[in-house]
């Protein structure tokens, strides 16, 4: 055999190994390399995120309510009657008095007298403001009004109006020492000594006497 032909050979192996070293090595780098990153959501996932949160969230109607208004009516001893006269009496003009009345069962009563003691004429029209007084404190509540109607009464210098106190005398409230009167659609008054039962009392309008 001759010498040069295990030597060609041994050649021969050794390119085979190294295109076979070659081969692998492109193939392992042409595989693509794992990597640890994440997707981001797509712009459909996001945008329904958003309607779901912002569905979630009340509105301002929602969360407001408007608030009640609220009232409290008052109650004044010395109401104005509708259509007050335009000659409506003043107090420097009256001379008030209160008299004792007769009595009945379980009834007492007082008249309350108004005279014009000015110069010139003037009306009246209305209920007066009536209450009880014992040492300067109201017994009882103040007068309440009968269902009468109210005429105005017209006072010529000298003449004289007149309303009625009722008394309902059954209850076992003290006697009163002063009755307390504001002439009709005025807020002064005057104090006048008078004796009745702290009970319930009503008041007439004013009539021509």
């Amino acid at each position: 055999m001759s010498p040069t032909r295990p030597r060609r050979r041994a050649a021969e192996v050794a390119v085979s190994l190294v295109c076979g070293l070659t081969v692998l090595t492109a193939c392992t780098s042409s595989k693509p390399a794992a990597t640890g990153s994440t997707s981001l959501p797509s712009a459909a996932s996001t945008t329904a995120s958003s309607s779901d949160t912002s569905a979630a969230l009340p509105t301002s109607s929602d969360s407001t309510s408007p608030a009640a208004p609220t009232t409290s009516p008052t109650t004044s001893i010395a109401t104005p009657s509708p259509g007050v006269p335009k000659d409506a009496c003043t107090t420097a003009q009256l001379t008030v008095r209160v008299l004792r009345g007769s009595g009945a069962q379980q009834q007492e009563f007082a008249l309350i007298t108004f005279t014009n003691s000015g110069t010139a004429r003037c009306s009246l029209l209305g209920f007066p403001g009536v209450s009880l007084r014992r040492a300067g404190v109201l017994l009882g509540a103040p007068a309440e009004r009968t269902p009468d109607q109210a005429h105005a009464v017209e006072l010529a210098p000298g003449e004289q109006a007149e309303s009625q106190v009722t008394d309902f005398s059954s209850c076992n409230a003290p006697l009163s020492d002063t009755m307390r009167v504001y002439p009709p659609n005025l807020t002064s008054f005057v104090d006048k000594p008078l004796e009745l039962r702290g009970c319930r009392i009503v008041v007439a309008p004013v009539t021509h006497s």
